[in-house]
């Protein structure tokens, strides 16, 4: 998970994505051509000057093999004799000039009259003795061009003598070396191509437009980080699920609360993003997340857990996926608020049972007061003998009818405690109870486990019975908690109707009650007490005598398994 910088600043005003690939694009275009324009050029350069140095070098030898130029040269005025053929042989072999020189280095004859009877600058050593030389001149009035001095051999005496020299120049212009290297088709083609580049930029640059809200990439990962670190560090469970059902994006506390994989990876582990159906989620839960529907405060049981999932459909400006739009989920955890509920209202049971004893306690103090004023000894102390027991008492009961018993050593005391505060609100709200405690050493189970199986099971009960329409005789609930050979057996009944033959197979549902919903809401007392007794891989049954019994059944933690099945029918009161 990364750290958002907050040093770093994001431009006000950043270029969009479109804007830097239009810009990168153009870039990357003339730094091709200019590429190609160099490689072309270079390429063809090398070819004409190879071809035009073998041609002047050709047009020279020609020109120096005729017999009218040595007969030019050998003339008593080689001047008058050579002087017409400078412009006609260059037409002829459409080179740009040719010029004669003597063995002196004068120019005998010249395109230019006036430079004829000038000395040539270089040296011609190698041309006098015989040698062809091709030269790459730039200077003088024919620009760069490409020069061949040829030797002209006439006869003298016996043998032969340079007499003579060729020069044919040809001029190579850097132009048309770019007009033969497509230069200019070049250009042109790229032109097009930016053109059209440019015009597809500017479609696609709409499309990252709606997509991106035109953010640059630096404020799109300013925001990435930001969203990120809020994601992973948020309270609720997050999950962003597509259309297709797969799991795009979710944080921690969702792969908690539902059992996820490991972000990036499957159900079997292997690489690429969970599907709905391979994940086993409860099919309530995995139906809402399939169906993509919108869903405010729906309540949802997963292993060990009450969750409040919201989800909505993804707002999407851009252009839609092709499986369709995707959903946001978030889910919260109801177990721990019910379980702070559960311990708030044990809290105020255990208050307001002290709060009706010391009112009690008050009454008698101030009868047997007035009794010894009176000289009653006997009835004084008959009345405080009442007082005492009835306090001790490990049963308690709104009339005369329950009777006490000396309170002996429990291994659980959080459950004696949670009895006697129900104990308490049941005579508050008219109900008779009983209740009796036969755990002499620690079951193992946690108090949490045993407080939620047994509160929701007892308050079920006192609803049931403690509504004002029922007779007195019905008015009454009966608790117990026990071990018997390994395991735990809490059993609570009621004189209430019971439920309904169509309720019967709901009761335990998560949300289902026959009651109105009151602040904390109805429907998950039943539920988490199956959910519970489950975790802890008991049974919870239901069974019709003379009241209605809810029996829970517990396999003992710390003791070896049984080898008999757990005691059979225990719903007789």
């Amino acid at each position: 998970m990364g750290t958002v910088d907050r040093g770093a600043r994001t431009p006000k005003h950043p270029w969009s994505i479109a804007r830097r690939l239009a810009v990168a694009h153009l870039i990357g275009l003339m730094v091709i051509t200019v590429v190609l324009a160099a490689f072309s050029y270079l390429q063809t350069h090398q070819t004409v000057y190879a071809l035009e140095r073998g041609n002047v070098l050709a047009t020279a030898h020609l020109i120096a093999g005729e017999d009218r130029i040595r007969e030019g040269f050998t003339a008593a005025d080689p001047t008058s004799a050579l002087q017409p053929l400078t412009t006609e042989l260059a037409a002829q072999a459409e080179v740009d000039w040719v010029t004669f020189f003597g063995t002196d280095y004068s120019r005998v004859a010249h395109r230019d009259p006036a430079q004829n009877g000038t000395r040539y600058p270089e040296d011609l050593t190698d041309v006098l003795s015989g040698r062809d030389q091709v030269d790459t001149v730039a200077t003088g009035p024919a620009g760069l061009s490409l020069r061949a001095l040829v030797p002209v051999f006439a006869p003298v005496g016996e043998g032969t003598a340079v007499v003579g020299i060729v020069g044919v120049g040809h001029r190579v212009p850097e132009l048309d070396i770019a007009v033969a290297a497509q230069i200019p088709r070049l250009f042109l083609g790229m032109a097009l191509i930016a053109v059209l580049g440019l015009a597809g930029a500017a479609l696609v640059g709409r499309y990252l437009e709606r997509t991106t809200h035109g953010l640059g990439p630096e404020e799109l990962a300013h925001r990435f980080a930001l969203l990120d670190t809020a994601l992973h560090n948020a309270n609720e469970g997050m999950v962003l699920v597509d259309g297709d059902g797969e799991l795009k994006l979710y944080n921690d506390r969702a792969a908690e609360l539902l059992a996820l994989p490991p972000s990036g990876r499957t159900a079997h582990g292997a690489p690429g993003p969970a599907h709905l159906a391979d994940l086993g989620l409860p099919e309530p839960l995995a139906r809402l997340m399939a169906s993509g529907r919108d869903a405010r405060d729906e309540l949802f049981a997963v292993p060990g857990r009450i969750l409040v999932v919201n989800q909505h459909p993804t707002r999407l400006t851009g252009a839609r996926p092709a499986d369709g739009p995707g959903t946001v989920v978030t889910l919260y955890d109801r177990t721990e608020v019910q379980d702070m509920n559960r311990e708030l209202e044990t809290t105020q049971s255990l208050t307001d049972a002290l709060r009706a004893q010391t009112h009690e306690h008050g009454n008698r103090l101030h009868t047997v007061l007035s009794l010894l004023e009176l000289g009653r000894l006997d009835e004084a102390r008959g009345l405080l003998s009442t007082g005492l027991s009835t306090g001790l008492s490990t049963g308690a009961g709104s009339t005369a009818a329950a009777q006490p018993a000396p309170l002996g050593p429990t291994g659980e005391p959080a459950v004696q405690a949670l009895l006697a505060a129900k104990a308490a609100q049941a005579r508050e709200r008219g109900v008779r109870m009983d209740y009796r405690l036969e755990v002499d050493s620690p079951t193992g189970f946690s108090t949490q486990d045993l407080v939620t199986v047994l509160g929701n099971l007892v308050d079920n009960a006192l609803d049931a019975a403690g509504d004002p329409t029922r007779p007195a005789q019905d008015r009454w609930v009966d608790a117990e908690a026990r071990t018997d050979s390994g395991w735990l057996i809490v059993q609570v009944a009621d004189g209430g109707p019971g439920p309904s033959p169509e309720a019967r197979a709901q009761m335990f549902d998560l949300g289902f009650s026959t009651k109105p919903a009151g602040l904390a809401g109805r429907g998950i007392g039943l539920a988490l007490v199956r959910q519970t007794v489950s975790s802890l891989g008991g049974t919870v049954d239901l069974a019709l005598d003379s009241g209605t019994v809810l029996t829970v059944e517990l396999p003992l933690p710390a003791a070896p398994p049984p080898d008999h099945p757990p005691p059979g029918d225990r719903h007789d009161q």
